[in-house]
This record gives C-alpha cells, sequence and structure tokens, in this order.
C-alpha cells in the first residue's frame, strides 16, 4: 500500500491534479467561512430592522398611546406581536400577549431570546424593545416578539446545497485538472519515450521536434542539442582513445623490438646502445603520459587554482624552448622581447604554455622566432612568430584539437603527439584567457591573451630588441 502511494505521489500528473483540488478546497472554505459570517450578520440586521418597522407602525397607529392601543394581531408567531411598556407598565399587547406578563422591564437588555413557544408555531424567537416617539412626542418602549424560523430554513437550504455541491464541484475539478494535465504531459511522454529509444538504439538518432514554439517544442530542441553534444563528445573520446593507445604502442613496440633482438643474439648485442634505446622510448612515453594527465585534469576542473600574479613576461624570458635548443641539434633562432605583464595563471602552467608553443614554432620556422609580451589593455598579451610555411585558414581552428598534426606524420622524427596545442587552448581557457593563430607573412602567429591582474607594482626589465 504504501509503495502503491508512493508510485501515485511520484506522478506529475497526480501531484498537480492534487494540488488543484486542494487549492479549490481551500478557496470554498474561506468563502464558506465569509459567507456564513455575512449571512449572520444579515440574521442579526434583518431581526432589527423588522422590529423597528413594527414598532414605528405601532408609534404611528397610537400617536397619544392611550387605550384602547390599535395593535396587530398575529396567531401564527412568524413576527408582529407586540407589547406596549410606559413608565415601566404594560399598557397592552397584542393577541396572544395580553395574558402574559411583562416581556421586557426598563434594565433588560434590548434584545433576548426568549423560549416560549406557542402552539410549537415557532422556534427561533426573539425578543427586542424598540424605544419609540409617537407624533404626539409620547415616549414609550414597543417590545417586539419576531421569528427568524423562515430565514433559518433559508440558511439551511443553503448549507446544505454547499454540502452537496462542495464535493460534486471537487469532482469536477479533479476530472477536469486530470484531463488538462494529461494532454499537456503527453509531448512530454512523447519525448521521453523518443529519448529511451534513442538511449537503447545504436546510430545518431534525433527527437522529432513538434514544430511548436511552446516549452515542449524548446525542450525538444534542447534535448537534441544535447544528443549532438553527446554525440560529439563520444566521438571525441573515442579518437581520444584510439590515437593514445596508437602513440602509446609505437614505444612499446620499439622497447619489445630492441630487447627481443638483443636476447636473440646476446654475442652481438651491444646493451649499451640498447638500454639508451630503451631510455629513450621511455622517456617519451612518460611526456605522453604527463600530457595525458594534463589534459584529464584540464578536463575535469582539477588545474591548481592560481594563488597570485606571475609575471608573464619573465616566463617567457626562462621558459623551456626559449632558453635551450629543446630539440636537439642547430635550430632557428629565438628573439625575446618582453614587458612586465603580471596575470593570474599558475608559473608552472605558464612554462608548459610558452614551451609547447616555442617547440611547435622549432618544428616548422625556417630561421627565426620572435617571442613577444605586451601589455594591452585590459590584457598581456604573448605572441610567437615563426617564419614558417604558415598554417592554412581553414585548420587553424582543427590545429588545437588532440592528436592533430597537419601532415599525419607519426614518426618519432616529428617530434610530437599532436597534445602541445591542445594543452595551451585548454589551459588557456580554464584561466579566462584565449588563444588566436594568424598569417605572419611568412609563417605563422600564436597569440595568446590573458586579463592583467591590478595593483602589482611594476618590475624594471632591460629589453632585448629583436634585429630588424
Amino acid at each position: 500500500m504504501g509503495r502503491l502511494l508512493g508510485r501515485l505521489l511520484a506522478s506529475v500528473r497526480v501531484r498537480v491534479t492534487a494540488t488543484a483540488v486542494l487549492a479549490v478546497v481551500c478557496a470554498l472554505g474561506a468563502a464558506a467561512f465569509f459567507l456564513e459570517g455575512s449571512l449572520e450578520h444579515d440574521r442579526q440586521r434583518i431581526l432589527m430592522s423588522t422590529a423597528q418597522d413594527q414598532a414605528v407602525q405601532v408609534a404611528t397607529d397610537n400617536p397619544e398611546m392611550t387605550l384602547p392601543l390599535s395593535l396587530p394581531a398575529n396567531s401564527t408567531l412568524q413576527s408582529g406581536l407586540v407589547e406596549v411598556v410606559r413608565n415601566g407598565k404594560v399598557l397592552g399587547g397584542s393577541h396572544p400577549l395580553a395574558k402574559l406578563p411583562p416581556l421586557w422591564l426598563p434594565g433588560d437588555p434590548q434584545m433576548q431570546q426568549n423560549s416560549f413557544v406557542f402552539a410549537g408555531q415557532a422556534q427561533d424567537v426573539h425578543v427586542v424593545a424598540v424605544p419609540v416617539i409617537t407624533p404626539s412626542h409620547v415616549r414609550a418602549t414597543v417590545v417586539v416578539i419576531t421569528s427568524l424560523d423562515q430565514y433559518d430554513t433559508s440558511l439551511a437550504d443553503v448549507r446544505k446545497t454547499l454540502e452537496i455541491g462542495m464535493p460534486v464541484l471537487l469532482a469536477v475539478v479533479g476530472i477536469i485538472c486530470w484531463a488538462i494535465v494529461g494532454r499537456a504531459l503527453r509531448p512530454i511522454e512523447a519525448l521521453r519515450r523518443e529519448v529511451t529509444e534513442i538511449a537503447t538504439t545504436p546510430g545518431s538518432l534525433r527527437i522529432a521536434e513538434p514544430g511548436t514554439g511552446d516549452e515542449v517544442g524548446r525542450l525538444a530542441r534542447t534535448l537534441n542539442s544535447m544528443l549532438d553534444r553527446i554525440e560529439a563528445a563520444s566521438a571525441r573520446e573515442r579518437r581520444f582513445v584510439s590515437d593514445a593507445s596508437h602513440e602509446l604502442r609505437s614505444p612499446i613496440a620499439n622497447i619489445r623490438t630492441e630487447i627481443e633482438v638483443a636476447l636473440h643474439h646476446p654475442e652481438f648485442a651491444d646493451w649499451h646502445s640498447v638500454a639508451q634505446d630503451v631510455l629513450s622510448e621511455n622517456d617519451r612515453m612518460g611526456r605522453l603520459v604527463q600530457e595525458l594527465l594534463l589534459l584529464a585534469r584540464a578536463d575535469e576542473g582539477g588545474l591548481l587554482p592560481s594563488s597570485g600574479a606571475t609575471d608573464l613576461g619573465e616566463v617567457a624570458e626562462s621558459a623551456d624552448g626559449v632558453t635551450d635548443a629543446g630539440l636537439g641539434g642547430p635550430g632557428p633562432e629565438i628573439f625575446v622581447d618582453t614587458v612586465f605583464a603580471p596575470v593570474a595563471v599558475p608559473p608552472i602552467y605558464l612554462e608548459r604554455m610558452v614551451a609547447n608553443l616555442v617547440g611547435n614554432a622549432r618544428r616548422f620556422a625556417a630561421s627565426r622566432i620572435d617571442v613577444t609580451v605586451t601589455r594591452e589593455e585590459p590584457y598581456a598579451v604573448l605572441r610567437v612568430r615563426d617564419d614558417g610555411p604558415g598554417i592554412p585558414e581553414a585548420e587553424r581552428n582543427r590545429i588545437f584539437e588532440r592528436f592533430v598534426r597537419l601532415d599525419e606524420a607519426r614518426d618519432r622524427g616529428d617530434g610530437g603527439f599532436g597534445l602541445g596545442l591542445a594543452i595551451v587552448a585548454d589551459v588557456c581557457r580554464a584561466y579566462g584567457g584565449r588563444i588566436e593563430v594568424g598569417d605572419a607573412a611568412p609563417g605563422a602567429v600564436f597569440t595568446l591573451r590573458f586579463p592583467l591582474v591590478r595593483g602589482v607594482r611594476s618590475k624594471r626589465r632591460v629589453r632585448q630588441p629583436a634585429p630588424a
């Protein structure tokens, strides 16, 4: 029973219908409360109005208040029986009050309920004392007996109607709300079935958009957009795993080949050379694993937080690849021109980005690489320019993807894994910067922009002017 109730309460349709019915119950309850108070107020007003009208009529018919009095006679006791009191004495009363003792004496309340009943003809009987002044300026008190049986009967009929009508009204409201909510949720349920089918069916299926401009249509478009992003992320993940496994397979295979050949002909093996080759391949795998871990941290938001300002110019002058050849052997000449430019990026990541950009430029530069750091408010700007063949405009966005190399070379002589620029782009975005690539005519220029940190004292720096 509890499980069934929990399942029912988990339904949006049930909850909305129950909420609507509860709201109607509260509204009707409040309306009934105010109606009851209004009717009770009207009951007292009717009682006093009836008594005052009857007393005025008696005063008009008896201007001198002398016997015999002209009084109404009403044997039904519904209303209109009167008793005239003057100076504390009863002057007279309508039949059948003539034989009763005084119904009101000076000092009694003006209105009181009396329990007497004549021949069982009235139940709700009230005695109202109304002071009057006749046209002859005679003062007296007219005691009027009124019965509100008819009014109470009408009020009871209203209560009975409400008692019967409220459940019927609530049932109608519940049925209408159930139908409307079911109709409104029908497209949502259709979307749910389609999403379930897409989740269990391979392929690039998409949700059929209803073509309406309402919330359901916007939900369908949002779900399709989400499915596009999921599919793209899945494709990137599959390509990432494939490329990573390919890159790792090559050094593992080389190590295995070196050792197997040496073991097969141990008498001819140069074990020192074998050890150097194995260490070289091991270093290559280590660099690949480090770069993969850095990319994984960037994806998960696990990069180090910025603990203060770092001088981008100083890092650019001292980063690996700027101060040494990096790739070994002769290479293009590097010229550095920097200024003081504090940014909120940890030094370890700035050094990696500069080294990756310079290393990328080394592979393609013909004779020269220019590294500059400038302040272009409100940014600190790092530019790495080479005089190589440049990058085609159609490929300038693709080069920041992982394991992308434009020449598709996979040999060790190429010197990279296709992860350097991807690392620069991901780390740059993680710290609020952006990276651009343009044409240097000849060659390519990579531009990094980071927001400047305010309030940091400048340092005197000696520039290294680049030759013309």
